[in-house]
């Protein structure tokens, strides 16, 4: 469990990273304070508030998410974030508690569903010597339903320094709110926006990703394996020139590269995949890639503008002989809509292609699409070929 003491975590609110404030804060346990005999305190002292209101930071958001990602039996990496979170201590019972919406990563179906309704909002506690305990509350206080119903019963001195109304679970009207994210979330956000950098600036977004890495691991988070090796990674990638690389440096950022796309579930960005030995790994890599908008395609004319992205899209490959270079394949897209592709690997371990998509059916404008004649036939075993 991660210390709430000294470093601030450098937060991300709607997308936007906001001043490090919290470093003047220095939250830190009150525990000794808390349990310490009214008599040792002055005689003029105040008298102690019966609950405190605090201000999250970076290790308790990467707790609580882990904690609500537990209750629901989902991966921690199936979340982002907290929005419209609470964070206090009940000076009585010696008791932490919070509140927040649990946001689900866009490409996690099943912690979507999980989210909605009662798992729409979350209560924590987390008593003396135990760890943070979740229980969905996200239709409490519907239709006369009070916190009891969900087996938790937040303070009524927690309810104040909220601002929340007796025997409520949610806040008086939940809305947007700020986006408060984890540190996977955050590095991964940086090494996303680097590729929309020019090459000269991407070095800066590789280090900040870096620097989120190593802060989780300093503050102890919990599933940290694995953060100071992408760290060292994405150190080593922003020490490589922008520009005039030599071979090996080139074969270097390439490995990099790679390795940083499959730490970060990021298949395709930076124009690199993860290497595909089998075709059901390479079937596996275009449909990340579908989820994430990296797919390397060219658009049929008719089409106009293509999806960049196709979230819960399903990808299968009839057509896929091997994973070598030279293999040509053949694939079909289910989202909202169907699309087909038909392409040619471009590197022996599967890692470049490129592909032409059509909608509703393999119909290709061949000649306009530039289909190789391998790539034309494998149109037709689809069903389809080159059409008027």
């Amino acid at each position: 469990m991660g210390t709430r003491s000294a470093v601030a975590k450098r937060l991300v609110v709607a997308g936007a990273a906001v001043a490090a404030v919290l470093a003047s804060l220095m939250l830190v346990r009150a525990g000794a304070s808390a349990g310490a005999s009214p008599l040792a305190r002055p005689l003029n002292a105040a008298p102690q508030p019966p609950a405190k209101n605090l201000v999250l930071t970076g290790p308790v958001i990467v707790q609580l998410v882990d904690a609500d990602a537990a209750f629901k039996r989902l991966p921690s990496n199936d979340f982002i974030g907290l929005r419209e979170a609470y964070y206090a201590y009940d000076v009585a019972s010696s008791t932490y508690w919070a509140a927040a919406q649990v946001v689900p990563s866009s490409s996690a179906y099943q912690a979507q569903v999980a989210s909605q309704d009662d798992g729409g909002y979350t209560v924590f506690h987390e008593p003396p010597h135990a760890t943070w305990a979740a229980a969905d509350d996200g239709m409490a206080g519907a239709g006369g339903t009070t916190c009891a119903a969900y087996h938790v019963s937040i303070p009524a001195a927690v309810l104040a320094v909220w601002h929340w109304a007796a025997r409520r679970c949610t806040p008086p009207a939940l809305g947007p709110g700020p986006l408060l994210l984890t540190y996977l979330a955050e590095a991964r956000q940086e090494w996303w926006a680097g590729a929309g950098s020019i090459s000269a600036g991407q070095a800066g977004y590789w280090l900040r990703s870096a620097q989120d890495l190593e802060a989780a691991v300093a503050a102890k988070a919990p599933g940290t394996s694995g953060y100071s090796n992408a760290a060292n990674e994405l150190v080593q990638l922003s020490r490589l020139p922008d520009a005039m690389q030599t071979s090996a440096q080139q074969k270097e950022s390439s490995a990099l590269t790679a390795a940083l796309n499959t730490f970060f579930g990021t298949n395709g960005l930076y124009g690199y995949s993860a290497p595909s030995s089998t075709a059901k790994a390479f079937v596996a890599t275009l449909e990340q890639e579908a989820n994430l908008g990296t797919l390397s395609l060219v658009a049929d004319p008719r089409l106009g503008k293509v999806p960049s992205r196709f979230p819960e899209a399903i990808v299968a490959c009839p057509v896929l002989a091997g994973v070598v270079d030279g293999s040509v394949f053949g694939c079909k897209v289910e989202d909202f809509e169907v699309y087909y592709l038909v392409g040619t690997i471009e590197s022996d371990d599967a890692t470049t292609y490129l592909a032409y998509i059509v909608k509703g059916s393999p119909l290709f404008e061949c000649k306009a699409d530039g289909l190789s004649t391998a790539e034309q036939l494998a149109a037709k075993k689809m069903g389809g070929g080159c059409g008027p």
